[in-house]
C-alpha cells in the first residue's frame, strides 16, 4: 500500500503497540506505596463496564510526523471499542473511524477509497495474525484492548508521586514510573524484535474516585530501516458507562492482514 493508506496503517500499528484505556486506584489507604496505588487503579478501571477516552499525540516515522487527536468509547467486558481520529501527516489532513474487536481492527476513511475493492467500506487488520510470524502473542501484549493495557500500568517500577493536579476539572495525583518489560508478557521479545525503548509512563489518578484520568507515554522503535517515535496522551471519563459498538460485517470488510504494518516486526 502507498500514500494515504500507509498513513492509516501507521496510525493503526502505533495504537496497537501502545493501546488505550482507563484505570483507577484508591487513596484511602495511606500505607500503600505509589506503585501499589497505580496497580490498584489499573485493576479498578479495567473491571468497569466501559469508559470514554479522548486522545492526542504524534508519530514520527523516519523524520515524517503524523499528529492525531480524537476519541471514542470502549466496552471492557466485551473487549470492543470505537474511535474517531483526525490526523495531519506532512500536510495531508483527514479523518479515520476505527472499530476494535479484540485484536481485530477495522478502519474506515475517505482516504481508503482507492484501496478498498468495490462494495467494501472497511479495511480489516487482524493484528494477532500480523505479528504471529514473529513469535509474539499480541493478545498478551495488549493490542488496543483497555483491559490488557492495564497490565502494563500494573507492572510499572520506580513509581513516584509528583503531587496533585487537575485533569478535566477533577483533582488527581500525578504518578510517574518506568515500564518493567520483565512483567509484560513477551516484553523482552518485543524489545528484541522492534528495538523498542520506552520513556516514563505518567499516570493521573482521581483523588476521590480512584480512576485513572490521564495516561501519558512515549516510546521509540527501530525495526529494520524504520525509525519510529511515538508520544501519546489519553484522558478517560464516564467510567462504567454502557457502550454499544457495531462491529463491521464480513460483507463490508476487506482483510488487509497480510500487508506490512509499519513498526511491527520490520
Amino acid at each position: 500500500m502507498r500514500g494515504p493508506a500507509l498513513v492509516l496503517l501507521l496510525v493503526t500499528g502505533t495504537l496497537a503497540a501502545c493501546g488505550s484505556g482507563g484505570s483507577a486506584s484508591s487513596h484511602d489507604e495511606a500505607k500503600l506505596t505509589p506503585a501499589a496505588y497505580v496497580k490498584r487503579a489499573a485493576a479498578k478501571t479495567a473491571s468497569t463496564a466501559g469508559e470514554h477516552m479522548s486522545m492526542k499525540g504524534s508519530i514520527t516515522l523516519n523524520g515524517q510526523q503524523v499528529t492525531l487527536s480524537g476519541g471514542g468509547n470502549f466496552d471492557n467486558e466485551q473487549r470492543v471499542g470505537s474511535l474517531h481520529l483526525d490526523f495531519n501527516a506532512v500536510g495531508l489532513t483527514g479523518a479515520i473511524d476505527e472499530v476494535v474487536d479484540g485484536t481485530n481492527v477495522y478502519l474506515q476513511s475517505p482516504l481508503l477509497a482507492g484501496v478498498l475493492p468495490k462494495g467494501k467500506t472497511w479495511l480489516k487488520i487482524d493484528l494477532q495474525k500480523a505479528v504471529a510470524s514473529q513469535g509474539i502473542d499480541l493478545s498478551a501484549l495488549a493490542s488496543q484492548d483497555p483491559v490488557q493495557t492495564m497490565t502494563q500500568l500494573r507492572g510499572l517500577k520506580n513509581v513516584r508521586d509528583l503531587g496533585t493536579e487537575q485533569v478535566g476539572g477533577v483533582d488527581t495525583t500525578h504518578y510517574r514510573g518506568d515500564i518493567d518489560l520483565a512483567k509484560v508478557p513477551q516484553g523482552e521479545r518485543l524489545k528484541a524484535l522492534t528495538g523498542a525503548t520506552f520513556g516514563p509512563y505518567d499516570v493521573w489518578i482521581g483523588n476521590d474516585d480512584g480512576y485513572v484520568r490521564r495516561v501519558k507515554l512515549s516510546f521509540a522503535t527501530a525495526a529494520g530501516t524504520a525509525r519510529q517515535r511515538v508520544a501519546l496522551t489519553s484522558e478517560f471519563s464516564d467510567f462504567g458507562k454502557a457502550v454499544s459498538i457495531a462491529v463491521p460485517s464480513t460483507a463490508e470488510t476487506y482483510d488487509a492482514t497480510n500487508q506490512t504494518i509499519t513498526g511491527i516486526g520490520g
